[in-house]
């Protein structure tokens, strides 16, 4: 296992800066993902990291080793691609033992490797099977194992789950976790999925446009996003946003939107914020339809509106609600839930708001 060190990557493809300034530190063991929308530079980030691409800047380290000008299979890094990319001829135990044979591993120690791989993932009584007789997540699984049984370094992921339907997506997504813990290998697995990120991660880097946004734990990035783009990226649903009016009056925030006013205290609002809130300052509120609640009568803040689609999902029923002319995403106990048409408050707590700058998207 490595720790590993990327420091200020950049990868150029013409003009075209597809990297820009990446600079990561991965723990011995740590599952990071790098998480963003497709043309954010995430999985040209992870071809670096493998050594299929050449960095146009910057530096990369496995411990103390340099091994940004080392050929891929110098390394020792394995990957798991989006597409399997098994060999059709042969069957599971051949796929799997394929890279140690290339090594010129020992024959025995080839069998006692590729047994313990397919013990691990569920694949013992398919050793003898083609590709063509296995199921998506069973090809997935034929991938991993060929990844993780030569003993990698660092193991990379580029969206090993995307190919699959959702629940084959829910049970493979578990069965990497646990591999991954019991391995204790440091993995960088590559996801546009933010629920798969918040999920599978010990931490995770958000992108965009080449550049990192926000690293941190899965619940630090959800609940205290650093700019607007996170903040609307991470969450399903996604994050309400308000346009309003700021000014301070006193130890009190004033909020103003259409013909209302919220009184917020200054807690949500950092201290270098403040200094430019002595006069009217245009800004979105956000805040969660998790933390938007039906029924606000024991919430700090309450706001109403019409109701005009329900939306049931299980556990809970989530409302489109029209406050103001502006549509926002609430959320109730299903058993409770009010119909379309019926004029419903809105409460919610002021630790949950988030205000960004409407003019430079930063958290304020």
């Amino acid at each position: 296992m490595a720790r590993v060190t990327i420091d200020r990557m950049s990868k150029d493809y013409g003009a075209v800066r597809a990297v820009n300034g990446l600079a990561l530190e991965i723990a011995d063991g740590e599952l990071l993902t790098l998480l963003g929308p497709s043309g954010c530079g995430k999985s040209t980030a992870l071809s670096c990291i493998a050594g299929l691409e050449r960095l146009s800047e910057g530096t990369i380290r496995f411990d103390d080793r340099d091994v940004t000008e080392l050929e891929p299979h110098q390394r020792n890094v394995a990957m798991v691609f989006q597409d399997y990319a098994l060999y059709p001829h042969m069957d599971v135990r051949d796929n799997i033992s394929f890279g140690l044979k290339q090594q010129k591993v020992d024959p025995a120690a080839i069998t006692q490797q590729v047994e313990k791989a397919a013990g691990m993932l569920d694949l013992g009584s398919y050793l003898d099977r083609r590709p063509a007789e296995l199921s998506g997540g069973q090809r997935q699984r034929v991938a991993v194992g060929r990844a993780v049984v030569r003993d990698p370094a660092v193991l990379l992921m580029d969206e090993p789950l995307s190919n699959l339907d959702a629940g084959l997506r829910l049970r493979t997504r578990t069965e990497i976790k646990r591999l991954q813990r019991e391995l204790g290998v440091t993995t960088v697995f590559v996801t546009h999925d933010q629920e798969e990120a918040m999920v599978l991660s010990d931490r995770m880097a958000v992108m965009r446009d080449g550049l990192l946004q926000q690293i941190g734990p899965p619940m630090e990035v959800y609940r205290e996003p650093v700019n607007l783009f996170v903040a609307s990226f991470i969450g399903s649903p996604a994050m309400n946003f308000l346009d309003v009016e700021l000014v301070r009056e006193g130890n009190t925030l004033l909020c103003r939107f259409a013909e209302r006013t919220l009184r917020l205290a200054l807690g949500s609002v950092s201290e270098a914020s403040l200094k430019s809130l002595d006069r009217p300052k245009k800004a979105l509120l956000g805040i969660r339809p998790s933390d938007l609640l039906v029924g606000g009568s024991a919430r700090e803040q309450t706001i109403e509106g019409r109701v005009f689609l329900v939306e049931p999902v299980g556990p809970v029923t989530f409302l489109d609600v029209d406050v103001e002319g502006r549509v926002v995403k609430a959320a109730c106990d299903p058993d409770t839930a009010p119909v379309v048409g019926e004029v419903v408050p809105l409460g919610f707590a002021d630790s949950r708001v988030r205000l960004f700058d409407q003019a430079t998207e930063q958290r304020l």
